[in-house]
């Protein structure tokens, strides 16, 4: 089944470049934009839960309460916090390279995905 939202936002209309989605246990989904991560409701609202450039992939963590972004643009894996918009960087130096460690030591080429399982 497919359903079209009509959008109304409290921060705007969304960009009109969305890159993911990520879906909630309450019927919403979280959207990453040109620079925003976005949760649109069930009902169709929507709000900023933080600013993130360049991110192109978005995974919810199990118990709900962070995302993990894959930041294409900056080459690192960024944690935001869902209740107070907090973003944070998990893995990656910033510089684009292929290298493995823990923290900044990694060092990632353009990442697009992420998965947690």
């Amino acid at each position: 089944q497919v359903t079209t939202l009509a959008l109304e936002g409290e921060d705007g209309r969304p960009a009109s470049l969305l890159r993911a989605v990520a879906s909630d246990r309450a019927g919403g989904w979280y959207v990453t934009a040109k620079d925003s991560l976005l949760h649109v409701s069930a009902a169709g609202r929507i709000r900023t839960v933080a600013t993130c450039e360049g991110c192109c992939n978005i995974a919810l963590s199990p118990d709900g309460s962070a995302l993990f972004l894959a930041d294409y643009s900056n080459h690192k894996i960024l944690r935001a916090e869902v209740a107070t918009g907090a973003v944070s960087t998990v893995a990656g130096s910033g510089e684009e390279g292929g290298a493995d460690g823990v923290g900044d030591a990694a060092q990632f080429c353009y990442p697009s995905g992420i998965t947690l399982s």
